[in-house]
């Protein structure tokens, strides 16, 4: 797996170095970027069907040893909420025999993300927009609880993992003052965890310094 990471990072570099050349008058400041947005589960099933949309922060340092290529040192947090109704609703339809009122389950998950990646871009350094790619590797510390009460009584579990995982996706980055730009980004975010990844999509916006 950390064979397949390397491989996606010097692919990226490969893709944007032939750009280079014609730029290299032309440099860029290192930058420090700030946003926030929504995480969108997609995969496994029980992840995408019982935890509501959740909440993305990331903060993230970028520097330009070209002026087309970036390198991002990134660290996310990302609390997804287990929709307890939802689960009970299917569990009763599955089980019709048994009477599940009464009981009630509140559950919360959360990951914690370090992130190396390279952003080729696809515009030149001094076009007033900037177009880029991004492609990460990701070191994840994934936490779930979860508790189960019923007339008084409660259980409750927690699970944690750590995780490898790949990020991808694509933004742009415009002038909203003269100090200050403002990014969009759209990150596919993938974390090799047992049986079958776990992944979700992140829509965010923030600025940059």
């Amino acid at each position: 797996m950390k064979h397949f990471l390397v491989l996606t990072i010097v692919v990226l570099l490969v893709l944007t170095s032939s750009g280079f050349s014609q730029f290299e008058n032309v440099s860029r400041k290192s930058q420090i970027e700030l946003f926030g947005g929504l995480a969108i589960p997609l995969a496994p099933e029980e992840f995408k069907d019982y935890f509501k949309l959740g909440y993305s922060i990331h903060g993230q340092y970028v520097m330009f040893p070209s002026p087309k290529l970036g390198i991002s040192f990134t660290a996310a947090y990302e609390p997804f909420t287990f929709d307890g109704d939802k689960f009970l609703e299917d569990l009763q339809a599955l089980d019709p025999y048994t009477d599940y009122s009464g009981v009630t389950v509140d559950g919360q998950a959360s990951v914690f993300e370090l992130g190396v990646g390279v952003r080729p871009y696809l515009t030149s350094p001094e076009a007033n927009t900037q177009f880029f790619l991004f492609g990460m590797g990701t070191y994840n510390i994934l936490k779930t609880e979860a508790t189960v009460s019923y007339l008084g009584f409660s259980s409750k579990s927690t699970d944690d993992e750590k995780k490898f995982g790949i990020a991808g996706g694509a933004g742009l980055e415009m002038p909203m003052t003269e100090t200050l730009n403002l990014i969009l980004q759209g990150v596919y975010r993938m974390i090799f965890t047992e049986d079958e990844s776990t992944t979700f999509l992140g829509v965010t916006a923030g600025v940059v310094f």
